[in-house]
């Protein structure tokens, strides 16, 4: 029986590949190309995508705390509305 070694990729292989996926090449041509599976492949984009797009997290947590920010003032923004609303029908009903 014959025992495949395990083939290493340099994490710049590595990318070089993803960057092809991305490019546009069908997965199976770059497996074919490089000798691995389609399977290791997807492994790889979803264990270094984070990686590859590193100002994309930043920018997701910048926009969940705005979001978060427009929120809490969206909820004051009510909370007064709704206290100068029943001000305001009190005073209109005080005056009758």
């Amino acid at each position: 029986m014959a025992v495949m070694s395990k083939l290493r990729f340099t994490r710049d292989q590595i990318q070089r590949m993803m960057s092809e996926l991305d490019a546009g090449q069908l997965a199976a041509e770059v497996s074919r190309r490089y000798g691995i599976s389609r399977s290791t492949l997807y492994r790889w984009r979803s264990k270094f995508a984070d990686k590859q797009q590193p100002g994309e997290k930043e920018r997701l947590r910048s926009l969940e705390d705005e979001h978060r920010r427009l929120k809490r003032q969206f909820a004051e923004l009510t909370l007064d509305y709704a206290t100068l609303r029943a001000a305001l029908i009190r005073d209109v009903r005080g005056d009758c």
